[in-house]
């Protein structure tokens, strides 16, 4: 018996492919621990930690590892290609991956693994016809390479800003992996939770039929936790936009139980803040944004390097009508984050990003007065989010421009986004916006009590000036709200800007 037949003798590496193909990677690490060590286990193990995203670990166990066979060489070059890529180390990675893809022509698995990988640091370094070749040459081998190749490609398709061209590779690497004998459910699991977050931003009717189909089907597992929390924040999203908010706030719950860091959590509560505070339930949504809040302060943000970052801005949009000195805060502690450590993630290049940030913090400075600079902000969203179709945050952004300029324009360019999604609440506001001004539903007092208000008297002056209690006064603001759909002062006097009362305030 060899050395390392010996060695591996109590490694069932067959049972740690089937687990590792189902992305169970706490049994993956089990098999590993009930070995007595060798060659095989320390490769077995890098490909564990990379699908944990656990580079540096990877290269140093890996870089004092003295391989007993070329082929074990070769299957260390690949992961340490893959590692050192992941962290920017780009020349020494292709040096490996090259060495590989020169001496394993009889072994397609290596090479599949080597073009992958190569394929990865050439999107990373923004290398995008090599990436092409690469998938090109992917889509020659089995359902999970040429799944492997889709998803390649689909990433190629996002940095050129073709959502279209994303949805259809996503589509098609869902198609093969059903084709599969032995799927690899990482990469289902990565192309459905992708695909779910293209359904939260576009009409896709079949899609998201599609995507729902798959997620009850799924054998979600240790390896796939974040896949499965994103996919149903999505999901949540997308009940939310078709008029479901009762739906949308199980999945938010569904989410909440299933978040894997407390980073995510507060976006989990910020994700049913919002949409609390967008459906009339303020006493909800004001419970909400100070439990976020609290938990907010335990996070290590400046550690945080994906999508929870955006929670920091959506604080402090919500924060803007509560308290502007937190929101001033948050806005502060997301600009100061510098981007993501990691290149194989696009969250500190990619415009959407940008279009996001700026949404958000533009909603804030519109509340604290600082218009000029909110409607640029919101002006250079509405460009983004126009250009990769992402129509009802298209809407968005021009509703709130037409609050900030009272152009019509804008609340045309709003209506014609949001019309794909007429159930959602985004509609609503949108399609009354011509009719919130109007004061004939109002009784006389009311009508007396939103003169005093624009004129931007306080509860307690306003209630003397009437001869009434300051509790009845603020039953009749909270009713002013209810009828036209706002939520505070500032966005009431939006609605009345240029009308007699809000003249007599500016004066």
């Amino acid at each position: 018996m060899t050395r390392q037949e010996n060695a591996t003798a109590d490694f069932n590496d067959g049972a740690f492919q089937r687990a590792f193909l189902l992305a169970d990677y706490a049994e993956c690490r089990r098999l590993l621990n009930s070995g007595k060590g060798g060659d095989r286990q320390t490769l077995r193990a890098a490909t564990v930690a990379w699908r944990e995203q656990r580079y540096l670990d990877m290269i140093g166990a890996l870089s004092s590892f003295t391989p007993a066979s070329e082929k074990d060489a070769l299957e260390r070059d690949v992961l340490l290609g893959a590692a050192l890529g992941s962290t920017k180390e780009y020349e020494t990675a292709r040096m490996r991956l090259d060495r590989v893809l020169e001496n394993s022509k009889s072994d397609k698995e290596l090479r599949s693994d080597a073009l992958f990988y190569k394929g990865l640091v050439a999107w990373m370094q923004f290398e995008h016809r090599e990436s092409e070749t690469l998938a090109s040459e992917l889509l020659k081998g089995n359902p999970n390479d040429r799944a492997r190749a889709h998803i390649l490609l689909s990433w190629v398709a996002i940095r050129r800003h073709d959502v279209q061209r994303q949805v259809i590779e996503l589509t098609a690497a869902l198609d093969v992996l059903d084709q599969a004998k032995e799927p690899d459910e990482h990469y289902r699991a990565k192309a459905l939770m992708t695909l779910a977050l293209l359904c939260r931003e576009l009409p896709l009717p079949e899609q998201t039929q599609r995507v729902r189909e798959i997620y009850e089907k799924m054998k979600w597992a240790t390896g796939t936790t974040l896949a499965q929390f994103q996919t149903t924040r999505f999901l949540g999203w997308v009940e939310a936009l078709q008029g479901n908010e009762v739906g949308a706030f199980g999945l938010f719950r569904t989410a909440m139980s299933l978040a894997p860091s407390d980073a995510w959590r507060v976006l989990c509560l910020t994700d049913r803040a919002y949409l609390a505070r967008n459906t009339g339930e303020q006493s909800f949504a004001t419970d909400l944004l100070h439990d976020a809040h609290g938990l907010a302060k335990r996070v290590a943000w400046q550690d945080t390097a994906d999508e929870e970052r955006s929670a920091l801005i959506v604080l402090a949009e919500l924060f803007a009508d509560v308290d502007p000195a937190v929101s001033q805060q948050y806005l502060a502690q997301f600009r100061s984050l510098t981007a993501s450590v990691l290149p194989g993630l696009s969250y500190g290049t990619d415009p959407r990003v940008r279009a996001f940030a700026n949404y958000s913090s533009g909603m804030a400075l519109m509340r604290f007065g600082e218009r000029a600079e909110a409607v640029h902000l919101l002006s250079e969203a509405w460009e983004i989010f126009h250009a990769f179709g992402y129509g009802w945050r298209e809407a968005l952004c021009a509703f709130a421009l037409h609050d900030a300029t009272s152009e019509v324009d804008w609340l045309n360019k709003a209506r014609h986004a949001i019309a794909p999604w007429p159930r959602s609440w985004i509609a609503r506001d949108i399609a009354t916006a011509g009719e919130k001004r109007d004061r004939s539903v109002l009784s006389t007092a009311q009508g007396r009590v939103l003169e005093l208000l624009l004129e931007g008297k306080s509860n307690a002056a306003i209630a003397k000036a009437l001869g009434r209690s300051p509790y009845t006064v603020r039953n009749h603001i909270s009713q002013l709200f209810k009828n036209f759909r706002v939520t505070n002062r500032t966005q009431l006097a939006g609605l009345f800007r240029g009308s007699p009362s809000a003249r007599k305030k500016k004066s």
